[in-house]
């Protein structure tokens, strides 16, 4: 024997590199039927997916990614990823590869990407780092979730809702005509504080959507003076107190009404807490501060500044100087300091006009 190995001992060694060979071929067997199961599902995922090296060149993409681009496999790898999918953060700071490149772990953000045909898809885009076996960046892995159909269901929302918004605006305009007919003599008042609380309501940052509904309350917040005698809403001179307790009685009236309606905003809440104060002595419940929406607090500010300002069955028109010294003479006792405040800088240094 040419190593001194008996014949017992070499048949030993080459029994073992017997099992070494087939463990190794069991290996790669396992090997190749883990691949091509990963590369299954790689190919078979419902998001596209790019591989992508470090200077921007593509590895590999899913059949997902090649429908969403346009561009096939073999049309795309070893092309620069910004050449066959572009997006706004292309050659930019945000873009990817530079992020994760300066050790951001995971980026995600919604963008439109082009096409081949060059049109825009809309994407969720989300990147993460591709290592290799010692840690080392080697690139990124991006998969991109196409949200055109999302977007679609979206776009439809915000048609349905715009029409919903057209038609309550065209039934409160109604109901407010209808209240300044069974009033005449205070027409244009509901328009009046509609115009103010907005506003208002827009100086003191409120959202568009939220100001829309202040608008939509103030335009209709005399809506239970149709449960007063026209008598009285007429009669000039003072109220007697029987009189007077029938008007107090409007705002339940207003709430009851509108109550059952599923308005997108508090509104009948509104209508309800418009004749509060912050001390406690308004009516109906007499509710404190703390206790009164922050709508029905722009809406009782603005009311009082057109109603004082306006002429009345019962007195001449008190002017707008005389409103704000009521409201300033008021503030934080009958009414919301921060609403008194923004008021009284419209009509001071912002020049506005009820009119």
């Amino acid at each position: 024997m040419s190593q001194g190995l008996t014949e017992e001992e070499l048949k030993l060694e080459v029994s073992h590199l017997r099992k070494e060979v087939l463990a190794l071929k069991q290996s790669e067997k396992a090997s190749k039927i883990d691949l091509a199961e990963m590369n299954q599902i790689f190919q078979t995922v419902a998001d596209g997916v790019i591989v992508i090296d470090k200077d921007f060149n593509v590895v590999r993409v899913n059949e997902t990614f090649a429908v969403l681009s346009g561009f096939s496999e073999q049309e795309s790898i070893g092309r620069k990823c910004y050449e066959i999918f572009p997006g706004a953060l292309c050659h930019t700071p945000g873009c990817p590869m530079v992020r994760i490149s300066c050790c951001v772990e995971r980026v995600e953000y919604e963008v439109d990407k082009q096409r081949r045909n060059r049109t825009k898809i809309p994407c969720i885009v989300t990147a993460t780092p591709l290592r290799g076996p010692d840690g080392e960046l080697l690139g990124i892995v991006e998969n991109f979730k196409d949200i055109s159909r999302l977007k679609g269901i979206q776009e439809d929302l915000q048609q349905s809702f715009e029409k919903f918004r057209k038609a309550m605006g065209g039934i409160i305009q109604a109901i407010s005509l209808t209240i300044e007919k069974r009033d005449p003599h205070t027409a244009g008042h509901q328009r009046r504080v509609a115009k103010l609380s907005r506003a208002i309501a827009t100086d003191m940052g409120f959202s568009w959507d939220r100001i829309e509904g202040i608008r939509m309350a103030a335009a209709i917040h005399d809506l239970g003076k149709i449960h007063v005698p026209a008598a009285i809403l007429s009669r000039p001179g003072r109220l007697s107190e029987a009189e007077f307790a029938i008007i107090k009685i409007h705002p339940q009236i207003g709430y009851d009404i509108l109550k059952g309606i599923e308005f997108s905003w508090p509104i009948a809440q509104t209508i309800l807490q418009h004749h509060e104060r912050m001390d406690g002595s308004g009516y109906p419940f007499g509710l404190f501060a703390e206790d009164i929406l922050e709508e029905a607090r722009i809406l009782a500010v603005a009311d009082v500044v057109e109603a004082m300002s306006s002429h009345r069955p019962y007195r001449p028109a008190h002017g707008i100087d005389k409103a704000l010294e009521e409201i300033l003479k008021g503030k934080g006792i009958l009414y919301d300091p921060k609403v008194v405040d923004v008021c009284l800088n419209l009509f001071l240094k912002k020049n506005f006009k009820l009119e």
